[in-house]
Protein backbone atom coordinates (compact mmCIF):
# COMPACT_ATOMS: atom_id res chain seq x y z
CA UNK A 1 0.00 0.00 0.00
CA UNK A 2 2.72 2.50 0.93
CA UNK A 3 4.45 1.94 -2.41
CA UNK A 4 1.48 3.48 -4.22
CA UNK A 5 0.73 6.14 -1.60
CA UNK A 6 4.29 7.41 -1.06
CA UNK A 7 4.47 9.63 -4.19
CA UNK A 8 1.23 11.46 -3.46
CA UNK A 9 2.21 11.75 0.21
CA UNK A 10 5.56 13.27 -0.78
CA UNK A 11 3.89 15.82 -3.06
CA UNK A 12 1.25 16.67 -0.46
CA UNK A 13 3.95 17.23 2.16
CA UNK A 14 5.94 19.49 -0.17
CA UNK A 15 2.81 21.53 -0.90
CA UNK A 16 1.97 21.86 2.78
CA UNK A 17 5.53 22.85 3.72
CA UNK A 18 5.96 25.58 1.12
CA UNK A 19 6.34 29.07 2.63
CA UNK A 20 3.20 31.16 2.99
CA UNK A 21 4.81 34.26 1.50
CA UNK A 22 6.31 32.55 -1.58
CA UNK A 23 4.37 30.22 -3.85
CA UNK A 24 6.77 27.52 -5.02
CA UNK A 25 4.14 25.31 -6.66
CA UNK A 26 0.90 26.08 -8.49
CA UNK A 27 -0.75 22.86 -7.38
CA UNK A 28 -0.38 19.11 -7.19
CA UNK A 29 0.59 18.49 -10.83
CA UNK A 30 3.06 21.42 -10.88
CA UNK A 31 4.70 20.13 -7.71
CA UNK A 32 4.96 16.62 -9.17
CA UNK A 33 6.52 17.92 -12.39
CA UNK A 34 9.06 20.06 -10.53
CA UNK A 35 9.92 17.25 -8.12
CA UNK A 36 10.55 14.80 -10.97
CA UNK A 37 12.51 17.43 -12.94
CA UNK A 38 14.76 18.12 -9.92
CA UNK A 39 15.42 14.60 -8.69
CA UNK A 40 14.03 12.13 -11.20
CA UNK A 41 11.08 9.81 -10.86
CA UNK A 42 12.55 7.93 -7.90
CA UNK A 43 12.61 11.16 -5.88
CA UNK A 44 8.86 10.68 -5.41
CA UNK A 45 9.70 7.74 -3.12
CA UNK A 46 12.29 9.62 -1.05
CA UNK A 47 11.75 8.72 2.59
CA UNK A 48 9.97 5.46 1.75
CA UNK A 49 12.04 3.31 4.14
CA UNK A 50 11.27 5.43 7.24
CA UNK A 51 7.59 5.59 6.24
CA UNK A 52 7.50 1.83 5.79
CA UNK A 53 9.42 1.20 9.03
CA UNK A 54 6.79 3.19 10.90
CA UNK A 55 3.81 1.70 9.08
CA UNK A 56 4.74 -2.01 8.99
CA UNK A 57 4.75 -2.70 12.76
CA UNK A 58 1.51 -0.75 13.21
CA UNK A 59 -0.24 -2.66 10.42
CA UNK A 60 1.03 -5.98 11.76
CA UNK A 61 -0.27 -5.24 15.25
CA UNK A 62 -3.63 -4.13 13.87
CA UNK A 63 -4.05 -7.30 11.83
CA UNK A 64 -3.03 -9.54 14.72
CA UNK A 65 -5.36 -7.65 17.08
CA UNK A 66 -8.36 -7.93 14.78
CA UNK A 67 -7.75 -11.67 14.42
CA UNK A 68 -7.72 -12.09 18.20
CA UNK A 69 -10.87 -9.95 18.58
CA UNK A 70 -12.64 -11.93 15.85
CA UNK A 71 -11.65 -15.20 17.53
CA UNK A 72 -12.85 -14.06 20.96
CA UNK A 73 -16.18 -12.90 19.50
CA UNK A 74 -16.67 -16.11 17.54
CA UNK A 75 -16.31 -14.60 14.07
CA UNK A 76 -14.40 -16.16 11.19
CA UNK A 77 -10.91 -14.67 10.72
CA UNK A 78 -9.81 -12.65 7.76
Amino acid sequence: RKVTVAPSDMIRTKLMNQPTDVKLYDGFVDCAKKTVAEGGVLSLWRGFIPIWARFAPQATLQLLSIEVIYDVMGFKGI
